[in-house]
Parts: C-alpha cells; sequence; structure tokens
C-alpha cells in the first residue's frame, strides 16, 4: 500500500510541475508575440521581444529554454519553419526569415541588435529578419510576427522517463506604425 500511496504522491509533484512548464511556454511566446508585434520595425524589437520572453519565463527552472524562435509567418495560422526549429547555417535561416535565439542571448546588450551581419566581435543575431525591414504601413499588408520556443521539461523522480518536451507558438499581426 506504501508504495503506491508513494507513487500517486510523486505524481502529483511531476505532473504539477511539468504544468507550470506548459503554461510558462505559453505565456513566453505570447508575451514575446506581443512585444514583437507592438514594437514592429523598430530596430531593437528582439532585443524587447527577448526581454519579455525572459520576465515572461521566470518560472522555468534556470537552463530549460532550449531554442526561441522570431520568425516571418504568412498568416495567423502559420507554422514556424522547421528549418528554424533545428538549423544554424546563415543561407537556411535567412531563406526562412527567422532570428534563432537561446537562453544566452538574454545577456545581449540592447546595442548587440541592429541587424549588422559583420563580426564585430559578433554579428548581430537580429540579422536573418532584420525588425527595419518588418512591414508596418497599413496600405502595404502588415508583416505576421510569430515566436516560437521549445523548453526541455526535466522531470524530477525519473519514474515517468527522462522529461518531456513543450513547445508553443503565438502569432500576431504587426501593429501599424506611422510612417
Amino acid at each position: 500500500m506504501t508504495p503506491v500511496i508513494f507513487l500517486f504522491l510523486f505524481s502529483i509533484f511531476e505532473f504539477g510541475f511539468a504544468f507550470r512548464d506548459y503554461l510558462a511556454v505559453g505565456n513566453s511566446t505570447r508575451d514575446g508575440a506581443r512585444e514583437a508585434s507592438v514594437g514592429g520595425n523598430v530596430t531593437d524589437a528582439d532585443y524587447r521581444t527577448l526581454r519579455a520572453i525572459e520576465r515572461a519565463s521566470a518560472a522555468l527552472p534556470a537552463g530549460t529554454i532550449d531554442r526561441i524562435v522570431v520568425f516571418r509567418a504568412t498568416g495567423p495560422t502559420s507554422k514556424v519553419p522547421e528549418a528554424c526549429k533545428t538549423s544554424t547555417s546563415a543561407d537556411t535561416l535567412t531563406a526562412n526569415s527567422c532570428n534563432v535565439y537561446t537562453t544566452d542571448d538574454f545577456h545581449i546588450p540592447r546595442s548587440g541588435f541592429g541587424c549588422d551581419p559583420t563580426p564585430n566581435p559578433e554579428p548581430d543575431p537580429d540579422r536573418f529578419w532584420c525588425p527595419a525591414d518588418r512591414i508596418v504601413s497599413v496600405g502595404t499588408g502588415l508583416d505576421y510576427v510569430g515566436v516560437w520556443m521549445r523548453v526541455q521539461h526535466k522531470y524530477i523522480t525519473g519514474l515517468f522517463g527522462s522529461g518531456v518536451t513543450f513547445e508553443d507558438t503565438t502569432i500576431l499581426k504587426v501593429e501599424p506604425q506611422e510612417q
């Protein structure tokens, strides 16, 4: 009887922590997409997006965020390009109009953004879909911006495996800006 009680108790803990991470991923992508939408074509839009994701993901344990992608979506139901989820190739990322980030990029200062492809000392991480190139004029059709995030949740007890992966995408139309 005691092993069953412990199994039940550990199941509750594991589910609770996993559900917390699942909710944090959803909140993080929504907050990031809102910031990207409002930021529009300002030079530091992706910097602001990362700050919003960093704040919203504070409930996640350190080191669980695997990848963040800010991408050009074709509509509200678009999918993040598969290449953006896995590739680090500059040609692939440019062709798919996506900027890929990790938690290491949370530490890049605002001055490290600006779409500069030259190494000074590193190329800017937002150079593949430069925020300055985002369409924010109502007359020309606004861009859609998507934020996708993947988190590796590790189970504490190991009774149910090593962990689970959570992914979430939020897509919003870029807010119109005055030209």
